[in-house]
């Protein structure tokens, strides 16, 4: 998707924001962007960049009422071919709030979040017991303190005029 200049400050103002309204964003627009632009074109960029999936709303519980776990895995590739169980397991587990793949040894990288120690205790035995021959070595830090847990506004300052979506 091409961000042109008032489609890259929307998507500023709901990163500050995420709950500032279409007409928030409209006064925003004018009083300090000095561009002029109807309600409903407002409304109307916003679905667009939702649609394209260039945004998302979604609703994040306050980090500090939830237990965070980073799991770091690699595998046995004895069982390589048991690798898509384990993660369809991670992508469906309501307790996943991000999956990434990086290089290196332990190349699956897993935040999850819990109400309660003994919960990620029995999460970690169940993902085990189910996948634990694909499994080589699952190391388990738990989170003690998030200083930042939000995207900056700042990020889209330089923004390149495309937004890649896969």
């Amino acid at each position: 998707m091409k961000l042109d200049k008032v489609k890259t400050i929307i998507i500023k103002e709901k990163v500050k924001n995420p709950n500032v309204t279409v007409k928030e964003l409209r006064e925003t627009l004018l009083k300090e962007y000095g561009i002029r632009i109807s309600l409903t074109r407002v409304a109307r960029i916003l679905q667009e960049l939702k649609r394209s999936g260039a945004i998302r709303e979604v609703i994040i519980p306050n980090e500090n009422s939830l237990i965070f776990a980073f799991i770091e895995m690699s595998f046995n590739n004895h069982y390589f071919k048991k690798w898509k169980e384990a993660y369809e397991y991670l992508i469906n587990s309501a307790h996943v709030v991000m999956f990434a793949v990086t290089g290196g040894v332990r190349r699956w990288k897993v935040l999850a979040a819990f109400r309660s120690f003994k919960e990620v205790t029995l999460w970690i035995h169940e993902f085990l017991d189910r996948h634990g021959e694909f499994v080589d070595e699952l190391n388990l830090m738990f989170v003690y303190d998030i200083y930042k847990f939000r995207f900056s506004p700042e990020i889209f300052e330089s923004a390149p005029s495309e937004f890649l979506i896969s």
